[in-house]
């Protein structure tokens, strides 16, 4: 019996060691990232928010970030805020940034766990 037991508990912590990391990546977005006060505004017009300027991104910083995706604003926590700005000083290009998000989408607010630039 005690044997049985032992092996049962081995099988369940390798299972959930491999099961584990893939519930704390949460779900994937790819949208392109403005500042909230633009952010709203933006989402009705797509062509506008894919000419939308790094730097008034930059400008609005305090306003906090964002992505366009599927017709709406998400907003970003504190962490993907912090991140949102590095990508932005970082970037490239002018405009158009567009980024791809990973975390823990609640309503219109994400919870950021990685973030990367995508062409």
């Amino acid at each position: 019996m005690r044997r049985d037991m032992r092996r049962f508990f081995v099988i369940v912590l390798v299972t959930l060691s491999f099961g584990l990391p893939a519930l704390g990546h949460g779900e994937e977005k790819t949208g392109i990232l403005v500042d909230a006060k633009c952010g709203a505004n933006l989402v009705k017009e797509a062509l506008k928010a894919a000419s939308h300027p790094v730097s008034c991104a930059l400008e609005n910083e305090e306003s906090g970030y964002g992505i366009i995706v599927d017709g709406k604003f998400l907003r970003f926590d504190d962490h993907g805020n912090r991140q949102a700005r590095l990508l932005l000083k970082a970037a490239q290009k002018g405009s158009n940034l567009k980024v791809r998000v990973g975390g823990h989408f609640e309503g219109e607010l994400i919870k950021v766990s990685e973030m990367e630039t995508v062409e």
